[in-house]
């Protein structure tokens, strides 16, 4: 982060960050716009956490040998019922105390638009009667696109919404948990940036 000259600042709901959440399971549920946005979750997400990453990731040099070797969750797009066991772990891994990261869009933006969430992306939440963080990271379309890879030197931001709680729900509420973290997000990505 450091090489790329585009200081984060870490804005909105910063206490949905501490490291302890009163032993309550929690999901962070963020934007995706650029291959640099895990790199900014590893350094401004301040405790261990997990990222449920797509397995077309593991092409990636350097990023996808990370993700393999450190133990994240791998989802096969394609092939669900290959995922089973890696989505067994992460819910037992949810509900011991383990952070999970994911994105709900399914992947990176192309345009730098919201993409349409999947409401399977919070069935873990629920499973796990997880608070959810909604996070929208500002500026990283701009600073490294898709499929480029000149990057765009400028400042970020790591917007942090309120936590939106699943406790009692049921998996039959997961598209109402979903439709409530887009607009959550969506407000959060609308915000005039520090920069004016």
């Amino acid at each position: 982060m450091k090489t790329i000259l585009s200081p984060v600042a870490v804005t909105g709901n910063a206490s949905a960050l501490a490291a302890d959440a009163g032993g309550r399971p929690r999901v962070f549920a963020v934007t995706h716009a650029s291959a640099l946005d895990i790199p900014v979750l590893y350094v401004y997400l301040p405790f261990q956490f997990r990222i449920v990453f797509k397995s077309e990731l593991l092409s990636y040099p350097f990023i996808g040998w990370h993700l393999k070797r450190s133990g994240q969750v791998c989802i096969n797009q394609q092939n669900p019922s290959a995922s089973i066991g890696a989505i067994k772990s992460a819910l037992r891994s949810l509900r011991s105390g383990m952070p999970l990261v994911i994105f709900p869009e399914g992947g990176r933006t192309p345009n730098g638009e919201i993409q349409p969430f999947l409401p399977g992306a919070f069935f873990l939440a629920i499973k796990a009667q997880a608070e959810i963080v909604p996070i929208a990271l500002a500026g990283t379309f701009e600073l490294l696109p898709m499929n480029t890879y000149h990057i765009k030197s400028r400042p970020l931001e790591m917007r942090v919404g309120g936590v939106i709680s699943t406790a009692g729900m049921t998996l039959a509420e997961t598209e109402a948990v979903s439709a409530r973290v887009k607009a959550a997000i969506e407000d959060l990505a609308g915000q005039p940036s520090l920069g004016g």
